[in-house]
């Protein structure tokens, strides 16, 4: 079993955190007080996302591998 690391993923998830991050500062705007995420948090937010979708993918490729050998 071979597993694959896609950084491309991670960039695509930080990417929409970035662009979620400027959403929310210029709703800050218009609200007159801060609701927008820290560089850390958008980090962390899509450390979250891809640390959720690397488990994903993880347990496709076991789940095949199961199946290949049980069948």
């Amino acid at each position: 079993m071979a597993f694959k690391v896609d950084l491309s993923k991670f960039n695509e998830l930080l990417s929409i955190e970035k662009e979620r991050q400027l959403a929310m500062k210029e709703l800050s705007e218009i609200l007159g007080y801060d609701v927008s995420f820290s560089d850390e948090e958008v980090i962390q937010n899509a450390s979250e996302a891809y640390s959720k979708f690397i488990n994903k993918e993880m347990n496709k490729e076991v789940l095949s591998l199961m199946k290949s050998l049980y069948s």
